[in-house]
């Protein structure tokens, strides 16, 4: 009833896969994240890949958080692409799934358990977690590409919700234990039938399941021991145990989410496809990108640095280089940088009626501590945070009144004076997308628009 491949995963035996090439992270590089990023940049650009240097920096700080980064920019964009590209940089692997626009529960993502046919029914989705369960050194990069072409919440809140918990690897229910009971109460009960057909027509000495077909005694006792009807076969009614005991085996009734895991969506924003709803745009990171045809590739390239290694193998990275599942930072109102992002809260957001919750402030504060390893100062962390977290939840009509003598416009035009205050000291030579020019866009657009604000309008 159970194939060899279920054997082997029963007492844990790995199939021995070939071994990982390439340069040591913690050898070759000291475990520097920087020097790294670096070699990266320089990897991507020896096969074609050109990204500026702080976007991979910001790529990597938002992977090492374990929260859900969500790629948003037109087709061509080089969205999908920085996840595959980053990933054979590292020594990880990609896994790219294409969102259907029929998705529209969880069942489309994870899968569903059928109870006529007793097996569980996988997707691609689960299947990557399963494969990534077994290969628990490697990073991989589990990427919904065009996911909002489905409402994102109507087939991925559920996992979202499961992403939350940060103590430990959230853990994932595909079907009821008693379905898993039953399975193997079935195969249980079938193999005693045999053991009993064997001793009552005495013949221990059949050993295969071949042996039981190709004897005809105790094929008929089997038939009327099983209570098999006119038609019925003993072959059939084996092949469905095998089946039923190896998706068992293979899909058992929960996983946890394996901590090699990052799950990374792309979006386009247009007439096709469905807007972000609040609770996705609360929990994930947003990294926009522009045509790549508008970027200074010559300016990107004088970055690359030179190394005495060899361009054309990756580096080696383990999963945990990638950073742990912790819980995010408390809330310190001493903190700077928590100071900066309540001000914004109570004398813009909250009159435009723009949510930013505790939760995102600790999501800042776990981000700040990933992207200072890269040398980032308090300028560049606020500034990418309010392009993550905040431009993105921008979509209100200016023209709404919130007290007297004072419309929703006026607030946006005195938020963005406040950050331009704040970041007075940010890098202007065009390394790093600036949270003032995106707000300068969203105001030109605006005003055009009779004052209909929307960070994803054209």
């Amino acid at each position: 009833l159970v194939g060899q491949q279920e054997i082997d995963s029963l007492l844990n035996i790995v199939s021995t896969e070939s071994v990982r090439q390439g340069h040591d992270f913690a050898g070759a590089f000291s475990s520097d994240v920087t020097r790294a990023v670096s070699y990266v940049q320089a990897y991507m650009q020896k096969k074609g890949v050109v990204y500026r240097r702080k976007v991979l920096e910001d790529f990597f700080a938002l992977l090492t958080t374990h929260d859900l980064i969500i790629l948003a920019g037109d087709s061509g964009s080089g969205k999908t692409n920085l996840v595959k590209s980053f990933a054979e940089a590292i020594g990880g692997k990609a896994i790219i799934i294409p969102v259907k626009p029929n998705w529209t529960s969880a069942e489309d993502l994870l899968g569903y358990y059928n109870p006529l046919e007793q097996k569980f029914l996988s997707t691609r989705f689960l299947d990557a977690l399963f494969e990534a369960a077994k290969n628990p050194d490697v990073p991989y990069f589990i990427c919904l590409d065009e996911m909002n072409l489905a409402r994102v919440e109507y087939y991925f809140a559920d996992f979202l919700s499961l992403m939350e918990e940060r103590g430990y690897a959230p853990e994932i229910h595909l079907y009821s234990d008693t379905e898993a009971t039953h399975v193997v109460s079935e195969a249980r009960n079938f193999l005693s039938l045999i053991d009993d057909a064997k001793v009552k027509l005495q013949k221990p000495d059949l050993v295969s399941f071949l042996d039981l077909l190709r004897d005809e005694e105790v094929n008929t006792k089997l038939h009327e021991m099983c209570g098999f009807r006119e038609g019925d076969s003993l072959l059939k009614y084996h092949s469905h145990l095998r089946k039923v005991m190896s998706s068992y085996l293979n899909t058992p009734s929960s996983i946890r989410l394996p901590s090699n895991v990052r799950i990374i969506g792309t979006i386009n924003v247009d007439e096709t496809t469905h807007s972000l709803s609040p609770k996705i745009l609360d929990r994930a990171h947003i990294m926009r990108f522009g045509s790549p045809l508008l970027s200074d590739w010559e300016q990107a390239e004088n970055e690359v640095e030179a190394f005495d290694l060899d361009l054309n193998l990756p580096i080696k990275f383990d999963a945990a280089a990638l950073g742990n599942r912790t819980h995010y930072p408390t809330f310190e109102r001493d903190s700077p940088l928590v100071e900066t992002l309540l001000h914004l809260v109570r004398q813009y957001l909250e009159p435009l009626g723009i949510e930013f919750g505790l939760r995102t402030v600790r999501q800042a504060r776990l981000y700040s501590a990933a992207l200072q390893q890269f040398g980032a100062d308090e300028d560049l962390v606020l500034n990418n945070i309010v392009l993550h977290k905040l431009l993105p939840k921008l979509m209100f009509d200016g023209n709404k009144a919130v007290k007297e003598n004072m419309d929703r416009k006026d607030l946006l035009v005195g938020m963005r004076d406040y950050l331009e205050q704040q970041l007075n000291n940010l890098d202007s030579d065009g390394a790093v997308d600036s949270c003032i020019d995106e707000l300068d866009r969203v105001i030109r657009n605006a005003e055009a628009n009779d004052w209909v604000v929307n960070y994803w309008s054209r």
